[in-house]
């Protein structure tokens, strides 16, 4: 049978606080991100690796917060103005932004009864921030890091990529993947992206055997199972 054409279309992503997976890597992050608004700051950090998980922590607060995302670049030209809707700026650490506005909405946060959630790939303590003020009053805030998986959270965030592109996989299949796989959560996001591609243009379930047809084509660097990762 021929191959279908497998169209590049958007799968369902799903923010809920209730299908997130916790495990022990993530724990420390989730509780800071729902302490709110018991915050003794008004502000707090995140930190990982990409596709850790930062966004869909930051996509709970907003849940609970009923917050903005605004982009740090976008930071200078942002008129903060009551009620003082709670703000995301997402990838601090990775973007361009002008440290005069951030260092002012984090004055009116703390002026008037606000709240600023910062994610980053990097511990506050690692940004390259010139403004003196700014550093040490973002030193301050509370941080959590979402550190990189174990076994255990790698088969949960398979699952969860499967779950969202609504594909059903057996328990061996989730066993085989994890331990061929690198240890990243950018590695589980591209591998299931790939089987799903793959699986609808060859009209196949996912099956073990699918699986370990898929990743032998692939190229090893992009999914090494004897990575540092896995170490």
């Amino acid at each position: 049978m021929p191959s279908q054409l497998a169209l590049d279309l958007p799968h369902r992503q799903s923010w809920d606080e209730a299908d997130f997976f916790v495990t022990s890597r993530n724990e420390h992050a989730l509780r800071l991100v729902t302490a709110w608004p018991e915050w003794q700051a008004p502000a707090a950090v995140i930190f990982g690796s990409p596709q850790s998980g930062k966004t869909y922590l930051a996509n709970i607060w907003r849940n609970r917060s009923n917050g903005e995302f605004i982009e740090p670049p976008k930071l200078a030209g942002h008129l903060w103005t009551a009620p003082y809707t709670p703000l995301i700026i997402e990838d601090v650490d990775r973007s361009a932004f002008c440290e005069t506005a951030l260092f002012h909405h984090l004055n009116l946060a703390r002026e008037h009864g606000s709240f600023i959630l910062m994610t980053a790939e990097t511990p506050p303590g690692q940004w390259e921030i010139s403004l003196p003020d700014l550093r040490s009053r973002i030193r301050s805030y509370p941080a959590a890091e979402i550190q990189p998986p174990d076994e255990e959270h790698l088969a949960g965030v398979l699952l969860k990529h499967f779950s969202d592109r609504q594909i059903e996989v057996a328990p061996d299949v989730i066993s085989y993947l994890v331990s061929h796989i690198e240890r990243s959560m950018a590695a589980a996001q591209a591998v299931a992206a790939q089987l799903d591609k793959l699986a609808l243009a060859e009209q196949k379930k996912v099956t073990r055997a699918f699986a370990a047809k898929v990743l032998k084509d692939l190229d090893a660097s992009d999914f090494d199972g004897n990575a540092e990762g896995d170490a």
